[in-house]
């Protein structure tokens, strides 16, 4: 597929999907959605692909839904087909993305409002330019946010934080955003795609099948009572062991043992 409204581009061992729509603030369409999916199954079956970079291209990671050409066409169609047709590419690269087994960072350049905070949310790590801006704004125009939004931000902030970004639809800068837990760490804007291609390739350099398993652990977990995880985790320790053909124990472990801990993947413990 050849790509008009986002740009796939590879360097190293590492993926980097840019949104590209800055004259219309990076908003999703349904092409967008369309590309996005095809994009992010590209990767999942590229093994020589080892972590993923989101961001976006102008002054914008993403404002959301393009309300003129998707959303609001549907609305006032009440035509159920079309609302589907453009839901459904959106729920299926977000279920996609969000699954994907390999680090994912976000890097958030600037305006991020409405369903631009999903993809944020469904990075593993995010980092904020000291330029970027978030909001929910939905509320200010007799809507509430949807699409995902109240999920993305349920599941990363405390719930007075959540309640006060749906409720009031003002705007909150990048610290603000880092201090209610929605991004990791702030960094100057022209700084941003350099901290998230170190964040990327630190992750990137972990074993896959153990950054699979931890990722899965640390999502599924958070719901269960402490015994619970305990088991499953003791479940899915077995199941590393067996993909990563006991490298925890036949290498990892025994430099740890012999003072000799050298972190990343399977290959950079065999150096």
């Amino acid at each position: 597929m050849a790509y008009e409204q986002i740009i796939l581009e590879k360097k190293e061992d590492i993926a980097i999907i840019r949104l590209n729509r800055p004259e219309k603030k990076n908003a999703f369409t349904p092409k967008m959605d369309e590309e996005i999916l095809d994009a992010v199954i590209k990767i999942e079956r590229d093994p020589s692909i080892r972590g993923v970079i989101f961001t976006g291209s102008g002054d914008s990671f993403s404002a959301g839904l393009d309300l003129d050409v998707s959303f609001l066409q549907t609305m006032q169609e009440s035509d159920s087909k079309n609302f589907r047709a453009v839901m459904d590419p959106i729920l299926e690269w977000y279920r996609k993305f969000y699954d994907l087994p390999k680090p994912t960072v976000a890097a958030v350049n600037g305006h991020t409002y409405g369903g631009g905070v999903v993809p944020v949310s469904l990075c593993d790590v995010a980092i904020a330019s000291d330029k970027a801006q978030f909001a929910l704004s939905e509320i200010n125009f007799a809507h509430f946010p949807a699409g995902g939004t109240t999920w993305a931000v349920s599941h990363f902030l405390h719930p007075k934080h959540q309640m006060y970004l749906c409720l009031s639809g003002d705007r909150i800068d990048a610290q603000e955003a880092m201090r209610m837990g929605f991004v990791n760490k702030v960094v100057p804007h022209d700084k941003l795609e350099d901290e998230a291609w170190k964040m990327v390739k630190r992750l990137a350099g972990k074993h896959p099948s153990a950054y699979k398993t931890a990722k899965t652990m640390c999502r599924m977990t958070r719901y269960m009572q402490l015994w619970e995880a305990i088991e499953l985790e003791m479940a899915h320790l077995h199941e590393n062991y067996f993909l990563s053909e006991g490298e925890m124990v036949k290498i990892a472990l025994k430099q740890f043992k012999d003072k000799k801990i050298k972190t990343g993947a399977g290959e950079d413990y065999k150096k």
